[in-house]
């Protein structure tokens, strides 16, 4: 049985598709999406979630896409994929 459990998400969707009157657009919403959702509106909670399980998150803006990952102990990992 696995110990860590660790998912990744590419969206294509990157800094070079910024609209010239807002450069950085794209990395700014990077970093919205770990402010809380719908479904879990606790500022943080994702990231307080992780560190609950032993894991952690991080993600990258690229010129062509952005992706997200994190990793967390197993029996954690259903839940952290959800939010």
């Amino acid at each position: 049985r696995a110990e860590r459990s660790a998912a990744s998400l590419a969206v294509r969707v990157g800094s070079l598709d910024d609209p010239p009157e807002r450069p950085g657009l794209t990395h700014f919403l990077e970093h919205m999406l770990f402010l809380g959702t719908e479904k879990y509106p606790k500022p943080n909670g994702y990231t307080s979630y992780l560190s609950s399980h032993a894991g952690g998150s991080n993600a990258y803006t690229a010129d062509d896409h952005t992706n997200y990952f994190f990793s967390v102990a197993h029996d954690g990992f259903p839940e952290a994929l959800d939010r």
